[in-house]
């Protein structure tokens, strides 16, 4: 599967990938908002191979987002099924690639994607309170502010944090 929206081309991750998901997987901004329970050494290939492994069993479809002229990796965009009908993406953007609208449109693109095409009746988008980038590329990309949580800690610093519930869902 893959979807072309505009200056962008969504498609699924390839094993030549692996370079460009090494400097992901060790760039400070996204490991510091990465989920719990993210590999403090994460390897690229095995995370490459999680990823086909999802699109394989259809519980986590994943995205490399590309230029959609030069087809250069600007971020990374996926959808996990967590409940019957309830669907939880995320995402990370490249450090050259931030400020420049690639995650709320991809996010958009998907979100739209997942309603239509993974059966799910509901997307929801969490991320730390604090994560103010993230609150406005889910803004963007069409999904509403529904709550405010308390989860645990996704640093060893804190007992919990205060997260942001997004959602998208059928009109």
């Amino acid at each position: 599967m893959e979807i072309t929206a505009g200056t962008l081309h969504l498609r699924p991750w390839r094993l030549s990938d692996a370079d460009v998901v090494a400097r992901a997987l060790r760039d400070p901004e996204i490991r510091r908002w990465a989920p719990p329970g993210a590999p403090a050494e994460p390897d690229e290939k095995e995370w490459i191979a999680d990823r086909v492994e999802g699109w394989a069993d259809g519980s986590s479809p994943s995205f490399a987002i590309a230029d959609a002229t030069t087809g250069e990796v600007l971020g990374n965009i996926r959808v996990r099924t967590v409940a019957d009908g309830v669907g939880e993406v995320g995402y990370w953007v490249l450090p050259e690639a931030r400020g420049r609208g690639v995650a709320g449109h991809a996010l958009g693109a998907v979100g739209r994607w997942a309603l239509a095409c993974m059966e799910l009746s509901r997307l929801d988008l969490r991320h730390a309170a604090e994560n103010a980038a993230s609150c406005r590329v889910a803004q963007k990309g069409g999904f509403a502010l529904t709550r405010l949580l308390r989860e645990p800690s996704w640093d060893e610093e804190n007992e919990t944090v205060e997260v942001h519930l997004h959602t998208l869902s059928h009109a």
